[in-house]
């Protein structure tokens, strides 16, 4: 892990990533080999797709957080941007991946964020918008800060009921 220096208003949530993602890597590193086809709490996905979305999940974020530096426009502001179809995407492209390799793309993932929040500085438009929810109500960019760091800690929550599955 590298040491950055992040803005006032995003270093609690650069500290909050952080922590969840150390928390999904741990708890990924303690579930069993037969944990991974079991069904996840999400309905249609098992533990290891659960573990790739994790894996893959910071796509629209970082997409948010490359837009405000300058470096293109966000994904969620595009024409015919399905959330579902690109999570849906990128899990069929890691079913082959094992577990290990899942679990260090959920690490590198979490650095590259890292590195994009190091990026942002004090004078950043939060109010700019960056995307919008389905029903078309505008995304800002202090929405996204605010809102997802909840995406980590939800489904690791979720991830961790696999642990429930042992068998004493």
């Amino acid at each position: 892990m590298t040491a950055r220096t992040f803005a006032g208003w995003v270093a609690p949530v650069a500290e909050q990533l952080r922590e969840g993602r150390v928390e999904v890597a741990r708890t990924a590193r303690r579930l069993l080999p037969d944990h991974w086809a079991m069904p996840s709490p999400l309905p249609g996905w098992t533990y290891k797709d659960l573990l790739a979305h994790l894996a893959s999940g910071d796509w629209v974020f970082q997409s948010m957080l490359r837009s405000v530096l300058g470096e293109g426009e966000p994904v969620a502001l595009q024409p015919g941007f399905d959330v579902n179809a690109g999570n849906a995407q990128r899990i069929a492209e890691r079913k082959e991946r094992s577990a290990e390799e899942l679990i260090a793309e959920v690490e590198s993932e979490g650095e590259k964020t890292q590195e994009l929040l190091a990026r942002l500085s004090d004078d950043v438009d939060v109010t700019r918008v960056v995307g919008r929810m389905r029903d078309g109500t505008p995304v800002t960019v202090q929405m996204w800060m605010q809102g997802f760091p909840r995406h980590d800690a939800g489904h690791g929550a979720q991830l961790k009921t696999a642990l429930d599955q042992v068998m004493m």
